[in-house]
């Protein structure tokens, strides 16, 4: 086993956490956008998400993780979030 392997074993693992909790947070994402849908509120909430942005920048910057890195994370997972609420609001009843 080359010195490589060990660090890549545990970084594979790592990877399935991480794939584990966007998973997490999209089902909760999904539930957000029943709600959203029968309370009829709009998918994009501006003040939410740079709350969410600034808020997790924060605790990356505590672990020391380049702020910017974070927020342009949080920008993906922020417009995949509206990808399916979006989705879930305009499917037809």
């Amino acid at each position: 086993m080359d010195g490589l392997t060990q660090f890549r074993e545990e970084l594979n693992k790592i990877d399935s956490q991480l794939i584990l909790l966007i998973s997490e947070r999209f089902k909760i994402i999904h539930s957000v956008g029943i709600y959203k849908k029968e309370n009829e509120i709009a998918v994009m909430q501006s003040d939410r998400v740079e709350e969410v942005k600034n808020r997790c920048a924060k605790i990356g910057s505590q672990f020391n993780l380049n702020e910017d890195f974070i927020k342009q994370l949080y920008d993906l997972i922020i417009k995949e979030a509206c990808r399916i609420e979006g989705m879930i609001i305009n499917e037809e009843q």
